[in-house]
């Protein structure tokens, strides 16, 4: 049991949100908003209207980055403003966008979205031991394990990097039949939240994945799944 324990279990960092004094540094965490860009850019639009900020996440305040992440100092995540993305590329219904180097960065003018999300600050929470849920399981597992995988081997929810995805119906897909050119794999998930008073349709997960095809390493994908 050990054994196939220590083959499944990946490190991962869980965000807390809210219910604390929020930060003075504008390079600080933040769910709801987004106070950084790189010089020249400006605040995302899809559609002709500008998309809501849905979080702000600095990697320089990890203990431990993900391996896909290694070489990310903060992600900045926009979402709508009207739909949720569908196998839709960056930039349309929702925007990544990731920054190798937050010394570079500069304040963005805040837009009024009209959003319902809350602005709330985040800090992250080491977490040592995260397991995949029952569709991602990479070895075959014996009976026994097999009937009590779910009260052995823990999935954490809520807004994680690294670890394992929190699966709602199945495994990932990334496009339509699974064939995403870039050929993401997961990094980082964010899950609904009532404090921040956010939904993927009907208590979803959205899951962000990371390109790793030749060419494509900065290419980014997001997926997501509700009940």
């Amino acid at each position: 049991m050990e054994n196939f324990r220590r083959q499944l279990a990946r490190s991962a960092t869980r965000f807390e949100i809210g219910g604390f004094r929020p930060p003075q540094d504008e390079f600080e965490s933040w769910f709801g908003r987004v106070n950084v860009c790189a010089p020249g850019e400006s605040w995302p639009e899809s559609g002709g209207k500008p998309m809501h900020a849905l979080c702000q996440i600095n990697m320089r305040t990890l203990a431990t980055r993900p391996e896909r992440l290694a070489d990310i100092d903060l992600i900045a995540i926009f979402v709508g403003p009207d739909d949720l993305p569908i196998d839709t590329p960056n930039g349309e219904n929702s925007c990544l966008r990731a920054y190798k180097n937050i010394d570079t960065l500069v304040g963005l003018p805040p837009r009024d979205t009209k959003s319902q999300i809350r602005a709330l600050p985040m800090r992250p929470i080491a977490i040592q031991e995260d397991f995949p849920c029952w569709e991602d399981v990479p070895t075959e597992i014996a009976a026994e394990v097999d009937e009590h995988y779910f009260d052995l081997f823990e999935n954490i929810g809520g807004l994680k990097l690294g670890g394992w995805p929190m699966l709602v119906q199945s495994e990932i897909y990334w496009a339509p039949w699974n064939r995403h050119p870039a050929l993401p794999e997961y990094v980082f998930q964010i899950d609904s939240t009532e404090k921040g008073n956010w939904m993927w349709g009907d208590a979803g997960v959205g899951y962000f994945g990371r390109g790793t095809a030749p060419g494509m390493e900065d290419e980014w994908a997001l997926a997501w799944q509700c009940l």
